[in-house]
């Protein structure tokens, strides 16, 4: 009867099984792969707006989609006069329409790009941080303003996709993928006209005299909007967008095989075909970016979104700390090079004599040793013992931390609480030996404290102000855990990256071409200190006096040495921070509450390319005595430290272009 039963129960569960399987299988096959390819080449008579090679791009990514399991019948084309605005806004709602939850959706835009002054009002749309919309230029739009006849209403502007994209977003769920490739410009220098090197936009951008352009900055309520990319939700999909080129730059096309095409399409098309399953949109990114350098090296390709998510696919990875390298340098010659810029530098755990292993991104294989041999004040230079192609990619990795001359003491005060606590410091000591830059000492800048508490003993990180960097409960056994271990060289590390800044000097190549000055909102004598209390306003006015657009960054360093990033602000591109040639921006700021009373001082750093700083700074630290920023480079730069031959001359070789500039203003209590 036994046996019977089992039998018959095992047929039921095989039938269960099968049922099952067929509903798994079932889901895993609902999932569509859809995309929507614009490529606008030739544009309406009399719009004046030049040719472009765009419908070239189309078998490039078409290929690389099919590659991936994208069928011919679910890759939508808008060529030409087919796309117009009205066209592409409805056919984003079909795909919005047709997608189903954990679809991939893929959005190629080939065509050219133009900056449009923004709306009038957040109300209205008014959200850009440099005054200006980015927008795509559909095969209807014109490239002039004309108060009579065109306004800008074709333009596509980034304010349009929004909506549309978002449905596709919300219908595709958070185990769906939407990824958007623009290859276009948003504007240009419009200085020179190169035959051979193809501009995808309009030079100037399309003016509103209804609404003129001031130097005023003045966003205060649209900072504190969520960006499109930072809405978290667990209805909708991740969505990365890879730019061409960033806002204020061109996107220039190459030639392959005897034809012109998009620079993105092309980098586009071989980084895929290079990739195996399995890779994130950050390691896909990189490989375009490393392409499009090789043909153009001054472009500089964007991307935005959760890069931790798996190329078409709902499925993420944990984020990993990779350091790749640019080969070649700014003024280099040929396809390939043992010179490389990587972009770490003194405030980073880079110093000269550094010895490194290199990989081919995705390898476990060394390809080449390398040495840094000059490092500047964000970026460095290093050697390889071989050649390295700059159209490939390549990941660095460091032998060993060294900090240079930015070290750190480490007092320990663990006794009189148990003799466990005993080998707390044993384990410390013992798991600080790799950092070069740490040691222990009765005069340090950092003490570790150990107090026993209601819910057991806590060790706590704090600098000679008894600021606290770093707490934890210990385990047990009285020791750390692996994550309490790195996360309290994580706070040591960033406080010597405050040490770096806080005493880093005015200067640097661009220097001469700005200027910073506070603009208190009340009546102030210019002669005399600036003197702020707790919520006064203020504006930070930034004048280029260059020929060259720059980027800027703008760090505020508390009283107490509290470190913010300022700009570029939280879910905003550093791409947005520019401060055109021969002009000036103003910020309209505030004294924060709660700051407390002393000397407050903005840095501003100008560079020719964005730069992005945020990540350093994810926690609050603090530091107070510093050393001298000029001993820290004498011993950084001697040539002792050098260790080994030197393979190539970088001594006139820049890594960086930059312009420092400090101001400050006293905070008085009220």
């Amino acid at each position: 009867m036994y046996n019977q039963f089992n039998t018959r129960a095992n047929s039921v569960m095989k039938h269960i099984f099968v049922f099952i399987s067929l509903f798994i299988s079932g889901i895993a096959f609902s999932q569509n792969k859809l995309a929507m390819i614009v490529a606008i080449g030739e544009y309406a008579p009399g719009s004046r707006i030049p040719p472009i090679a765009s419908v070239n791009d189309v078998k490039y990514i078409k290929a690389a989609l099919r590659k991936n399991g994208f069928l011919e019948k679910n890759i939508d084309t808008l060529i030409n006069a087919k796309a117009t605005k009205d066209a592409i806004l409805q056919h984003l709602t079909l795909i919005s329409e047709k997608a189903q939850k954990n679809d991939i959706i893929v959005l190629h835009f080939a065509c050219h790009g133009q900056q449009i002054r923004d709306q009038k009002t957040i109300e209205l749309g008014k959200d850009e941080d440099d005054g200006y919309d980015e927008a795509l230029l559909p095969y209807d739009a014109k490239a002039k303003y004309n108060p009579t006849g065109y306004r800008g209403e074709k333009h596509l502007r980034d304010d349009d996709l929004f909506p549309k994209l978002m449905a596709i977003r919300m219908k595709i769920g958070p185990q769906g993928s939407l990824l958007v490739l623009l290859d276009a410009c948003h504007s240009g220098t419009g200085t020179r006209s190169e035959s051979f090197a193809t501009s995808r936009g309009m030079p100037d951008a399309f003016p509103d005299p209804e609404n003129p352009l001031d130097s005023v900055i003045n966003l205060p309520e649209s900072e504190l909007k969520e960006s499109f990319f930072d809405i978290q939700s667990d209805s909708i999909s991740n969505m990365v967008v890879i730019s061409g080129s960033s806002p204020h730059q061109e996107n220039k096309q190459v030639v392959v095989n005897k034809e012109e095409l998009g620079s993105l399409s092309y980098s586009f098309y071989k980084a895929i075909s290079e990739l195996s399953a399995g890779n994130t949109y950050e390691l896909l990114f990189e490989k375009i970016k490393a392409t499009i350098q090789a043909f153009i090296p001054d472009q500089v390709p964007m991307i935005e979104g959760n890069i931790n998510q798996l190329i078409f696919s709902g499925k993420y990875t944990a984020k990993e700390d990779k350091t790749f390298i640019r080969v070649g340098y700014k003024g280099g010659a040929g396809p390939e090079d043992s010179i490389f810029t990587v972009d770490k530098g003194l405030m980073d755990n880079m110093a000269i004599g550094t010895v490194c292993k290199i990989y081919k991104a995705g390898s476990t294989v060394i390809y080449a040793n390398a040495i840094i041999k000059k490092v500047e004040n964000f970026k460095s230079i290093g050697v390889a013992d071989k050649k390295l192609k700059k159209s490939d990619l390549y990941e660095l990795k460091q032998e060993e931390e060294n900090y240079g001359s930015l070290m750190a003491a480490l007092k320990l005060k663990v006794d009189g609480l148990s003799a466990g606590v005993s080998a707390l410091e044993k384990q410390i000591r013992e798991f600080i030996k790799p950092y070069k830059f740490l040691s222990i000492n009765d005069k340090a800048d950092f003490q570790l404290e150990v107090k026993n508490g209601d819910a057991g003993k806590t060790a706590s990180l704090v600098d000679r102000n008894n600021k606290e960097l770093w707490s934890a409960n210990l385990l047990n056994n009285d020791s750390l855990s692996a994550e309490d271990k790195k996360q309290f060289i994580a706070g040591i590390k960033k406080a010597l990256r405050v040490k770096y800044l806080r005493t880093m000097p005015d200067g640097g190549d661009l220097a001469q071409y700005i200027s910073a000055t506070i603009i208190p909102a009340k009546e102030h004598n210019p002669a005399s200190e600036i003197i702020l209390e707790a919520g006064d306003a203020y504006s930070l006015s930034i004048r280029n006096k260059s020929n060259q657009n720059l980027y800027y960054t703008v760090l505020d360093i508390y009283p107490d040495n509290t470190v913010k990033i300022l700009y570029p602000a939280k879910g905003v591109e550093p791409s947005d921070y520019l401060v055109e040639n021969n002009n000036v921006v103003i910020r309209k700021l505030a004294v924060s509450k709660g700051t407390p009373q002393g000397v407050e001082f903005l840095k501003v750093i100008v560079s020719k390319e964005p730069m992005d700083l945020r990540s350093v700074f994810e926690h609050t630290v603090h530091r107070d005595e510093m050393r001298s920023f000029q001993v820290v480079l004498d011993d950084l730069f001697n040539e002792k430290q050098a260790g080994g031959s030197t393979r190539a001359d970088v001594s006139s070789i820049k890594a960086e272009e930059v312009g420092i500039i400090t101001v400050n203003f006293t905070i008085k209590r009220q």
